[in-house]
């Protein structure tokens, strides 16, 4: 079996000399690039692609051999399922990988917010020493209602953490009727940005997320509301939260990810309540290990006709009878 690896080029996933190939014992081969070659693609069994590799038609129409493909992220906004379909190319995720981490990184944006510290940092650094030196309410935990679009597994994983810190919390999510640990309630999403002190998104992106937060959604919102985006920058329209800052229905906006990444607006960039991470969020030595070998194990479980529960395409027809049987 022949298994290429297809790294970002932005930020490599995979070290120099990580995956070494060719041991008697291992019964597949692996090469590692950010550029494939027809050559490497026409030759693969099986693809991993990494975060920010657009998986689209024209390069899937270079795949001669490919069986399968797994997208070592959660989202697949960015692959092109249908055109994998077309050739019997099953293609999967990894689940929730990182969902620890992203509801963490999540955790410290909001308690970031919550206590004002960019207020007081650029405060204390202009040589001013005064409790004072903020702008908006600082209120407890206690007194905060956390508002989660989504309650897959990372939502949950931050409503636990919140939970433990005394906020009280809604969410809303089409497929989630309720949250069985009773933690949280749910809702409508007007509900939800009527009431919520702070708006955290953990939706994947598609066509019914693209530009959720939107004019109309952000005019909803409570009043001096945080909006916290560790998810999909395609979920905000930037130009409208951009208005929603300027107006103050958006107190501060934390944002892990944004839709013009990786070089976001300038308006976005030196904005005095805009808080930008490098889409980290994802990021811990652990979940990067974890992402990668899990990513691993999923291909070569395809390859050898494994049951694979984050398949998103599972009854794709193979042209040529080289696609795999999962029944």
């Amino acid at each position: 079996m022949n298994i290429l690896m297809i790294d970002s080029r932005r930020v490599n996933y995979v070290d120099p000399g990580e995956y070494v190939s060719g041991s008697a014992h291992q019964p597949y081969s692996l090469e590692v690039t950010s550029r494939p070659s027809d050559e490497q693609l026409a030759r693969a069994d099986g693809i991993i692609a990494f975060h920010s590799v657009v998986i689209d038609a024209p390069l899937v129409a270079r795949m001669h051999r490919c069986r399968a493909l797994v997208k070592a992220t959660i989202g697949l906004d960015d692959v092109d399922v249908e055109a994998l379909s077309a050739k019997g190319i099953l293609c999967s995720n990894i689940g929730s990988v990182g969902a620890e981490e992203v509801a963490e990184h999540a955790m410290a944006l909001i308690l970031f917010a919550q206590r004002k510290l960019l207020d007081y940092a650029r405060h204390t650094r202009q040589g001013g020493w005064s409790w004072r030196a903020h702008t908006g309410e600082v209120k407890a935990c206690a007194d905060t209602v956390l508002g989660l679009i989504g309650y897959g597994a990372t939502g949950r994983a931050l409503a636990r953490r919140a939970v433990a810190l005394g906020y009280r919390i809604c969410f809303y999510d089409p497929w989630v009727e309720r949250c069985v640990e009773g933690i949280a309630q749910g809702g409508t999403l007007e509900s939800l940005l009527d009431t919520a002190d702070v708006i955290s998104l953990h939706l994947p992106l598609n066509p019914d997320t693209a530009h959720l937060m939107n004019d109309a959604r952000f005019s909803r919102m409570k009043h001096g509301a945080t909006l916290v985006n560790t998810a999909r920058g395609g979920i905000v329209d930037t130009n409208a939260l951009l208005l929603a800052l300027q107006s103050g229905v958006v107190s501060m906006a934390l944002l892990d990810v944004v839709q013009e990444e990786p070089a976001p607006p300038q308006a976005l960039i030196e904005h005095e309540r805009v808080l930008l991470t490098p889409h980290a969020a994802f990021y811990s030595e652990r979940s990067l290990a974890d992402l990668k070998a899990n990513a691993l194990e999923t291909i070569l479980g395809l390859l050898q006709g494994t049951k694979i529960k984050t398949v998103v395409n599972p009854d794709c027809v193979s042209g040529g009878g080289k696609g795999i049987c999962l029944n």
